[in-house]
């Protein structure tokens, strides 16, 4: 079946799922060509998860780094409890021993968890931090023309031409999502791979509900703004902090053929997060220190292996526990702090007993 199709169609789907998502098969199937698009699929065994848009959900995204005081035991897994599940990715860089990075999500016009770092800080947890808002982003979609569909490797970690972002619609027109929505999105960026019939045995709502809660709310009205779309076996993360704000540096990054997106924060920078497979890693971090060289800034780098799994990465859903059934995000400064102080006490207690 795949066989039968050539590499640079193959790579023209995936670029459109990455786009499109991977359930719509007769636009897939128009936009390609491909008349078995739904066997295809199946068949290279991808993984599709949606990327939420967070401004359209009522959300803001932090990006935090870490620095973890001396003889520090804390793990990643630990900043999702004490956060009350307020973050999307807690990593541990590999090429350090004492930095975790975060991505925050909070509910948009809020800083409050940032009083929770002040806490960790004056309790002598972490020795210092750095947070920073993102106010733009653009999604780059993988290039797959570099990739081989018989060996799953991809060939090349740097292409000869910058790629163009993703620049899609905002369809929202002030649309307000409701908790169906909000829940539906969180559960299916949490496992791709749940049925539409778990899903709604778990919100207790019908199955036709809910996926006309998510073709014609989450995607008909752009609460994403793209769909990651990953193939073959991934070794690592790296997330790029590029401590200037350029559009020619933005745009040879893009060269990199897994860049997934660039966001772009406060403070004029620009955090770039790449996954890559192992014989690629040295390929992208030589390129990135020859843009540096060229363009004259200077960066940090985080480099975060997928396995063993679970040590250095994890990643979460949207925090949909946290939407109620008046469509609004609920988490006071109180909770926060009550949450912070529970899950402080449970953690001392198992690593005492350990």
């Amino acid at each position: 079946m795949i066989d039968s199709i050539d590499s640079q169609n193959l790579a023209k789907l995936l670029h459109y799922v990455q786009r499109f998502g991977d359930h719509n098969y007769d636009l897939l199937r128009e936009l390609t060509g491909i008349e078995n698009v739904r066997d295809v699929l199946s068949k290279l065994k991808i993984l599709v998860g949606p990327s939420p848009k967070f401004h359209t959900l009522g959300l803001s995204l932090f990006h935090t780094t870490i620095k973890l005081s001396k003889n520090s035991v804390l793990q990643p897994v630990d900043f999702y409890y004490f956060f009350d599940g307020m973050i999307i990715a807690s990593l541990r860089d590999v090429l350090t021993s004492d930095t975790i990075v975060l991505d925050v999500v909070f509910p948009r016009g809020r800083w409050d968890f940032v009083q929770i770092l002040e806490k960790m800080s004056e309790m002598g947890l972490i020795k210092d931090y750095e947070t920073y808002l993102e106010y733009k982003r653009e999604i780059y979609p993988v290039d797959y023309s570099a990739f081989n569909f018989e060996s799953l490797m991809f060939e090349r970690a740097i292409l000869d031409r910058p790629r163009e972002p993703f620049q899609l619609p905002d369809l929202s027109d002030d649309f307000s999502p409701d908790w169906v929505d909000i829940y539906t999105l969180g559960k299916r960026q949490e496992n791709p791979l749940r049925s539409w019939d778990e899903v709604a045995k778990s919100l207790d709502v019908s199955v036709d509900e809910v996926i006309y809660h998510y073709f014609n709310h989450v995607v008909g009205r752009g609460l994403v703004d793209a769909f990651y779309t990953y193939l073959g076996k991934l070794d690592f993360r790296v997330w790029l902090i590029v401590n200037d704000v350029n559009d020619e540096i933005v745009s040879e990054l893009s060269r990199i053929v897994t860049l997934l997106r660039v966001s772009y924060l406060h403070n004029d920078k620009i955090y770039a997060s790449i996954v890559g497979q192992r014989h690629m890693l040295l390929d992208i971090l030589g390129f990135v220190n020859k843009l540096s060289s060229a363009y004259h800034f200077s960066y940090d780098v985080y480099v975060h292996p997928i396995t063993p799994l679970r040590d250095f990465v994890r990643t979460y859903s949207i925090p949909y526990e946290h939407f109620t059934k008046e469509n609004k995000w609920s988490i006071t400064l109180r909770e926060l702090k009550e949450n912070f102080e529970k899950e402080l006490n449970r953690l001392l207690k198992e690593r005492k007993s350990v």
